[in-house]
């Protein structure tokens, strides 16, 4: 059985350029006010409602999601072992 989710991380990905006001207002609602602002949001009702709204203007992630991308880009960006190369002699 999985875990309940209970933090939904909202990043802005989309300009307000040509949204209707209604989504303007939405989005700053939610605390989005400015491109690939993130925030975190609790996971209820009312929230997820706000978010599909502007389902188009953002990108969504789940607390369970975002852990395991960020340990994902960090054992990415973990430094690797060295590579060595030993060469036969030719004598």
């Amino acid at each position: 059985m999985s875990l309940p989710v209970k933090k939904l991380f909202v990043t802005l990905h989309r300009s307000f350029a040509g949204s209707k006001g209604t989504h303007v207002q939405t989005a700053k609602a939610l605390g989005l006010s400015r491109l690939q602002q993130e925030t975190a949001l609790p996971n209820s009702p009312s929230v997820r409602g706000a978010i599909d709204k502007i389902k188009h203007l953002v990108r969504v992630e789940t607390d369970l999601a975002r852990e395991a991308r960020t340990a994902a880009e960090a054992a990415a960006a973990a430094p690797k072992s060295p590579i060595v190369v030993q060469h036969s002699s030719l004598r």
